[in-house]
């Protein structure tokens, strides 16, 4: 398979909390119903309300220069403006690339490590449960992306099902079209019932510009579409999958979009 070449990608400082109302235990948290008196947004609130600093727990994900979620990182608090009695000192991201963490409201830096050897640094600004924001990445030799942050209750900590990586990967440059997407997930993904491939890639897998998807596979933890209908010009595709996409355990996708820019002539 011919290699994709990669361009820099701009750093990701302005960060929402929006892929949280796609994993069913958050998005209970997120949208509480007027009797959940005892919910966890509502005391927090209160808290936020009242300007006092509190704690939260919180889950963010960091991913590489090519969109692939990094494990394995280590995250060390450095220095915060808020200090209150049971936050967390460290965390380490899962194969997801996720790190779970007791935060206070305010600001909070990381040193962040890789097989014991500096990675980068970032401040991470909390205001509330809804307003999570990174203001700060330094010390990096290349653009890396902290995003995908929102609370949880500290009990009852989520389950998650990304895609780590994908063929081609995110803001990647080629000459020639791929004949196939390839992605790759936490565990395997769930496959549509027989016969109605053709329905669930319209509805859960998206390109723009239009491309033509065909041909599903599974492999594992990974999944092929075949593609074409490249245009001549040089043209920056967009994919877009959803959270249709299903674990075999049941847990949507968090929803995730790559990009990629096929340079003249691609389709021919």
């Amino acid at each position: 398979m011919k290699r994709i070449l990669h361009t820099p990608i701009i750093l990701f400082f302005s960060l929402t909390v929006s892929n949280c109302y796609f994993n069913p235990l958050v998005n209970s948290l997120l949208n509480p119903t007027e009797t959940e008196e005892n919910s966890l947004l509502p005391g927090l609130s209160l808290l936020s309300i009242s300007g006092a600093p509190y704690a939260i727990s919180l889950t963010g994900q960091i991913r590489n220069e090519n969109g692939a979620t990094v494990n394995d990182a280590l995250l060390t608090v450095t220095s915060r403006s808020n200090d209150l009695d049971g936050l967390d000192a460290s965390a380490t991201t899962d194969a997801g690339g996720r790190f779970f963490i007791r935060l206070a409201t305010g600001t909070t830096t990381f040193a962040v490590t890789q097989d014991e050897s500096p990675y980068f640094s970032f401040t991470l600004r909390v205001n509330s449960p809804t307003d999570i924001q990174v203001v700060d990445i330094r010390d990096n030799s290349f653009p890396v992306e902290v995003s995908s942050f929102f609370p949880f209750d500290p009990g009852n900590q989520p389950s998650f099902f990304e895609m780590v990586d994908s063929d081609p990967t995110d803001q990647s440059v080629t000459q020639i079209g791929p004949s196939a997407f390839y992605f790759y997930f936490t565990s395997p993904p769930a496959q549509p019932i027989q016969g109605q491939e053709a329905i669930w890639l319209s509805q859960n897998i998206s390109v723009s510009p239009s491309l033509t998807l065909s041909n599903l596979s599974f492999e594992v933890n990974s999944m092929i579409v075949l593609v074409f209908g490249y245009s001549s010009q040089t043209t920056t595709y967009s994919i877009t999958l959803g959270s249709g996409i299903l674990s075999e355990t049941g847990i949507p996708l968090t929803p995730r979009t790559i990009s990629f820019t096929c340079e003249t002539p691609c389709g021919l």
